[in-house]
């Protein structure tokens, strides 16, 4: 069954929205993908090594508190290992600032444009 006009037309529409969409993420792909922090990893796997020594020395000796600082030390140095760079937290944060410079906001996105034009089908105007 062919389309109408009507729905040939949105259909394009819809597409070239989809084509833009995907071209903006295929300009940048670093925008998802964070770097590692080498220096906080190595000092993190420092961290967690000291931790465990201070853990398993603190159980020989019988002293929680060794035991206790050892198993602080060792959550705080995987969190500092897997913590991302600064560098790559901030540099999305200011493409998506010059983009949204770039390009003015519109009133309405695509999906409400479709949403209003779905509801004045329904209602019949």
């Amino acid at each position: 069954m062919p389309l109408s006009e009507h729905e040939q037309r949105l259909l394009d529409e819809m597409e070239r929205n989809l084509y833009t969409a995907e071209a903006d993420v295929v300009k940048t792909p670093e925008a998802g993908r964070l770097r590692p922090n080498y220096r906080g990893v190595v000092v993190g796997v420092l961290g967690v090594v000291l931790g465990l020594a201070a853990l398993v020395g603190g159980v020989m000796m019988k002293q929680p508190v060794i035991g206790v600082v050892g198993f602080l030390l060792m959550v705080g140095g995987v969190l500092l290992a897997v913590r991302p760079s600064r560098a790559a937290t901030d540099a999305p944060q200011e493409r998506s600032q010059s983009r949204s410079q770039a390009r003015p906001k519109t009133q309405s996105g695509f999906a409400d444009r479709m949403q209003k034009r779905w509801e004045n089908r329904r209602s019949g105007q």
